[in-house]
């Protein structure tokens, strides 16, 4: 790949970005990126561009959300349609209280279902149909496999 500002050959190489944004500095961690050899100047792929600026705008609205959300505010929190967030709802997974014929959901609830930690020791589970034949000894030694790389 070629430089853009001078014609320099460009190399790929795996780096940490940092980047400021209305203020806030934000870390990518291990992220390709064209540095040209003679000027030092930088490119990265647009589709890593676009995921940068997805994740900082979501960190930095995350702030600019009331103290009581409703049901878009919270779609537009989690990113996803306002039918999922009342599919949440209907599956009580959403914390929220029904106000009249809307719903109101309290930020701090709604942030920390995101931020919780997961328990370090959670058993795996696997579920796995087998016809009424039982599990074949080549599924067994994958599964095996598989949770021998989990533990490691």
């Amino acid at each position: 790949m070629q430089c853009y500002v001078c014609d320099g050959e460009m190399n790929k190489v795996q780096k940490d970005v940092e980047t400021t944004w209305k203020g806030k500095t934000v870390i990518f961690k291990g992220l390709s990126v064209y540095t040209c050899q003679s000027c030092g100047e930088e490119a990265y792929e647009p589709d890593d561009v676009k995921a940068m600026q997805y994740f900082i705008e979501g960190a930095i609205k995350q702030d600019d959300y009331p103290e009581v959300m409703n049901v878009e505010e919270v779609a537009d929190f989690f990113r996803v349609s306002n039918q999922t967030v009342y599919n949440m709802l209907r599956a009580g997974k959403l914390p929220a209280v029904k106000v009249g014929r809307e719903w109101r959901f309290s930020r701090e609830k709604i942030k920390a279902m995101v931020t919780q930690k997961e328990p370090a020791e959670r058993p795996a589970e696997i579920a796995a149909r087998d016809g009424g034949i039982g599990l074949s000894k080549k599924d067994a030694d994958i599964i095996g496999r598989r949770l021998g790389e989990m533990e490691t």
